[in-house]
């Protein structure tokens, strides 16, 4: 009786704050969506709406939810919500808040922005537009050269799932051009310029265009199936067009949802048998929970920092994160440890492989409570602080809607990972910054 009184009292808890955060989405999302906005709708439903779906399987459903493939059967919890990961969330989402509300509007430096030109074979050619068509030339060659590591590009498509667990070296025929893949993301670059070259689009801007969708949705969809990473390509347009236009655009989201539903897991039976399989659309909470699967295993870690035992890490991954992004993997020799070795050890019993552990709980695991309220005040500081500049900036510098719309995006990566090698090392995001400061001139407004 005790535990049923809990459980009912746990739902009224995540049920009512889950509420309040959407209809506090609702109200703010009507002029386009905001990193805040986008940050609170991930978190809702990655610490609100996954504890709900499991709250209703256990005492209403009990319908087949799987556990993000959990290794082990004894892994130490009775169920995955509670008053204590309930506790953690609230003190997460005020100090994040306290972080929003910190943050001043200022003005920022209005500047003209113009591209730079430069000459090849006594021609002026936009530089922004030259990076772009080589980043898609680099990014189409490279799909092709890591695939000739494999034997072709039908063995590197079946070593994929062996890829993405780490395991790809078992199907190297040669080693020496692997290191390309890093290339083959590049391609989202040359999407993203072409939307920056909104009143310059020629013949080969176009070109530009459909060779780098092209290697975008070959690689995400068939080579390396990473569903985050095709989640928010879709996104990433959404955000471009509301922030565009301002407005919420939440029917449409609403509709990406409900494909979702369906996609999702059909995606995931892709990228483990290779053949796609519809959930059954008469079974419709059942094909919600297939869909939530994707989003629970934050949640899960959040209640492994809460209850086992471990060493704090004290955020020592803003520097092993920089190994294999900014400098290379020698220069670190140890990892052991770093948070997602450590989530990882809770999931399956060893500390080979990569669960991130979700933005609350990477509070948790390097300092424990005050971690969580480090990192809650600043990522509620960071991503107003970009809000109030890209809201300065694009207003008279539209054309870089679609970067304010990428790095919405990342908000994604930030909330569901928590590490900081996946958002802050970012190469995408390190080099389209780069591309930015090579390719325009400014000139201040007066």
């Amino acid at each position: 009786m005790a535990e049923q009184i809990d459980i009912v009292a746990l739902f009224i808890l995540y049920f009512s704050f889950f509420i309040y955060i959407i209809r506090y989405i609702v109200i703010n999302v009507k002029e386009g969506w905001s990193m805040v906005t986008v940050f609170l709708l991930f978190w809702a439903i990655q610490y609100l709406l996954i504890p709900l779906s499991f709250i209703l399987n256990d005492t209403v459903l009990f319908l087949d939810y799987k556990m993000l493939d959990l290794g082990v059967e004894d892994h130490g919890l009775d169920r995955f919500y509670s008053y204590s990961s309930f506790a953690v969330i609230f003190i997460f989402i005020n100090f994040f808040f306290l972080g929003v509300s910190s943050v001043k509007k200022t003005k920022v430096q209005k500047y003209l922005l113009t591209e730079r030109v430069v000459t090849i074979f006594s021609k002026e050619i936009n530089l922004i537009f030259a990076i772009g068509l080589f980043l898609a030339l680099l990014a189409f060659s490279s799909l092709f050269i890591y695939a000739s590591q494999f034997g072709g590009m039908q063995r590197a498509i079946e070593a994929s799932e062996a890829v993405r667990s780490g395991h790809g070296a078992e199907y190297w025929i040669s080693k020496t051009f692997i290191f390309v893949y890093r290339f083959i993301p590049f391609s989202l670059l040359a999407i993203i310029i072409f939307f920056m070259l909104e009143n310059r689009r020629g013949f080969w801007v176009w070109v530009m265009l459909l060779m780098g969708l092209g290697v975008t949705l070959f690689s995400r969809f068939i080579l390396f199936k990473g569903k985050q990473a095709v989640i928010s390509l879709f996104l990433l347009y959404l955000f471009y067009i509301s922030i565009k236009n301002r407005k919420s655009y939440l029917l449409h989201f609403v509709l990406f949802f409900l494909l979702a539903i369906f996609a999702i897991p059909a995606l995931e039976a892709y990228m483990e048998s290779g053949k796609f399989v519809i959930a059954n659309p008469t079974n419709i909470m059942q094909s919600v929970l297939n869909m939530l699967v994707f989003f629970n295993f934050d949640q899960t870690a959040l209640e492994f920092s809460v209850h086992q035992n471990y060493d704090f890490v004290y955020f020592e991954d803003f520097v092993s994160g920089l190994r294999g992004k900014l400098v290379p993997y020698s220069w670190f020799s140890s990892m052991d440890k770093n948070t997602i070795y450590t989530n990882t050890y809770f999931f399956y019993g060893r500390r080979e492989g990569i669960v991130p552990p979700g933005i609350v709980a990477f509070g948790m695991y390097n300092l424990g409570i005050l971690g969580v309220v480090v990192v809650a005040f600043f990522s509620g500081f960071l991503v107003k602080k970009i809000d109030y500049f890209f809201e300065e900036v694009i207003v008279y510098a539209p054309k870089l809607i679609i970067i304010y719309a990428f790095v919405i995006t990342k908000v994604f990566t930030l909330v569901r990972t928590g590490i900081p090698k996946f958002t802050f090392y970012d190469t995408i995001m390190i080099t389209l910054f780069l591309i930015i400061a090579l390719g325009y001139e400014k000139r201040r407004i007066t």
